[in-house]
């Protein structure tokens, strides 16, 4: 079996390659430049002739990345073009990756039938990109699929990201600066990874779909630094800040019941993630 990953670059995308070949799947990195192109890169999949693509390049998703066309480009356009690209081509499965940004700032659990409410140009665009893709999965009978990913952590994650600097910060005994109130629904890499291979497995029966893939339990920032402080005996020196992001929300939590409909179950909880993560970056540390 063939497989291409688009975003092969990124923490996932990484983790999603090593996975597949754990599977021996063979697997083709699609590098985003290509996806500017639609006419070379469906030349491109007619020669690799995938069985299952894998759509996780995107733009927006970090703090630095807030450049406008780029977001309407780097995700719009270019899922546009690959979804040509591939409308000729035998596939057995297309894997789009959308956003928990999309659902905007709910009061409860975030739903697949929820009204998308988005007001950053990242969701929106995110947005767009699963519309897209379920208007190819209806109006050509494509098995196309869009999984809206929540917090995913683990080692090998980008080092500004917040678990990490969390760690780097116990591990150099440096002061961080915290926003104890935001919550998030974190889920650890291999958890995720398991979901996405539920979803594949099973894709042939979500065409058109978005399934969540998220824990279904959400916490707080100082939660996730009480926690890494019991792990790595240490205290984290804190400046708090009660200035939370626009984005930010004291309820972000997953809906997961579709996932689990289809045999997912957790296998790391909170604690044994950041274990495994903060085991990792230990190691790493000069």
């Amino acid at each position: 079996m063939k497989a291409v990953v688009t975003g092969s670059h990124g923490f996932i995308g990484k983790k999603l390659v090593d996975f597949l070949n754990s599977k021996e799947i063979e697997v083709f990195p699609l590098h985003h430049s290509k996806l500017h192109h639609e006419k070379d890169l469906r030349e491109e999949l007619t020669i690799i002739r995938p069985d299952i693509i894998f759509h996780f390049a995107a733009y927006g998703n970090h703090a630095h990345q807030s450049e406008v066309k780029g977001i309407f480009e780097g995700n719009i356009i270019n899922t546009f073009n690959l979804l040509v690209a591939i409308k000729d081509l035998p596939i057995k499965g297309f894997v789009n990756v959308g956003s928990s940004s999309e659902y905007g700032k709910k009061g409860g659990p975030m739903a697949e039938s929820d009204l998308p409410e988005t007001d950053t140009l990242y969701g929106a665009s995110k947005v767009a990109t699963t519309y897209l893709s379920r208007a190819f999965a209806k109006q050509l009978n494509k098995p196309i699929v869009t999984i809206r990913p929540f917090s995913v952590f683990g080692e090998e994650e980008a080092h500004f990201r917040f678990i990490p600097r969390i760690i780097r910060s116990l591990l150099k005994s440096e002061q961080f600066e915290l926003d104890p109130e935001p919550k998030h629904d974190w889920i650890y890499i291999q958890d995720f990874l398991n979901g996405v291979f539920f979803v594949l497995s099973n894709i042939s029966s979500l065409q058109g779909e978005v399934i969540n893939i998220g824990t279904g339990k959400q916490y707080s920032n100082l939660q996730v630094v009480r926690e890494l402080e019991t792990i790595s005996k240490k205290i984290l020196k804190t400046k708090i800040l009660k200035n939370m992001r626009k984005y930010d929300n004291n309820n972000w939590i997953c809906s997961n019941k579709k996932l689990k409909s289809l045999g997912w179950k957790q296998q790391f909880d909170l604690k044994r993630g950041l274990q495994e993560t903060y085991k990792y970056y230990a190691k790493q540390r000069p």
